[in-house]
């Protein structure tokens, strides 16, 4: 896990899981990816954590996706194997992890950031937040979980003009449409997480994995995993994505 992530295990029930790359905006590299992966399956695995909490280093981004510039020195079938072999696989992990999972969110939380939000089961957020899901800007789309769970939390018009605009919005807006469960400030925003996740501990944890599986299994999570990533393979064969990917990385230099 060397340096990309931190895993602490709290001692009382609660793990926490933090995106250790501020330098980088928190960007997801593929060592990044098998970190999680890795942390993920220990979480899974340790019968003394009841919740987790996916947090992030800096003050500047949650997580601002895909690490373009790593992804520019990757050969077509290189970027494809991580994809589909580790990228992609990251988020089910989370999804499917079955204790709970709070994503606490300061700074920029775009494009397969925010799908790491996402594939937690509740969001808090600080002002500064900003949410976006900007892949159609690259010729790509949000498959990693945005065109699944958007139009569920949110509903298809609203997901649609998020998605196909590519347009950034603010704490305030993401609460009212129902994307975060609520804003704190950047200082309780750690206090905040635990004292949520204490109160989720305080149940009967059968009961409330259950009721999460139930819920998940009411979202209808899976149902079109596969198909995303079809669509999402296809524009990424493109010409188009390969132009839109270069000029977005050349602005990041």
């Amino acid at each position: 896990m060397a340096g990309e992530i931190l895993l602490e295990n709290r001692g009382d029930g609660i793990a926490v899981l933090t995106l250790n790359r501020p330098e980088a905006l928190n960007a997801i590299d593929r060592a990044m990816v098998r970190a999680v992966r890795d942390a993920v399956r220990q979480i899974e695995a340790d019968d003394t954590i009841d919740v987790m909490i996916l947090a992030a280093a800096g003050e500047r981004a949650f997580c601002v996706g895909v690490d373009l510039k790593e992804r520019q020195t990757l050969s077509d079938d290189e970027a494809h194997e991580f994809r589909l072999g580790d990228l992609f696989p990251m988020y089910e992990d989370l999804e499917k992890l079955t204790k709970p999972a709070i994503a606490a969110v300061n700074g920029h939380c775009l494009a397969g950031g925010f799908e790491l939000a996402l594939a937690c089961d509740m969001i808090l957020a600080t002002a500064r937040s900003t949410f976006a899901l900007p892949e159609v800007k690259w010729g790509l789309i949000p498959a990693a979980g945005g065109c699944r769970k958007l139009p569920k939390l949110i509903g298809a018009a609203r997901a649609k003009e998020l998605i196909l605009t590519a347009a950034t919005i603010d704490a305030a807006r993401a609460e009212h449409l129902g994307l975060i469960n609520r804003i704190v400030t950047a200082e309780a925003l750690m206090d905040e997480a635990v004292a949520l996740a204490k109160r989720i501990q305080g149940n009967v944890q059968v009961a409330v994995r259950g009721a999460k599986r139930c819920i998940d299994h009411a979202m209808d999570m899976d149902h079109s995993t596969g198909f995303d990533i079809e669509v999402s393979t296809g524009c990424y064969a493109a010409k188009d994505r390969k132009d839109g990917i270069a000029r977005f990385a050349g602005r990041k230099q």
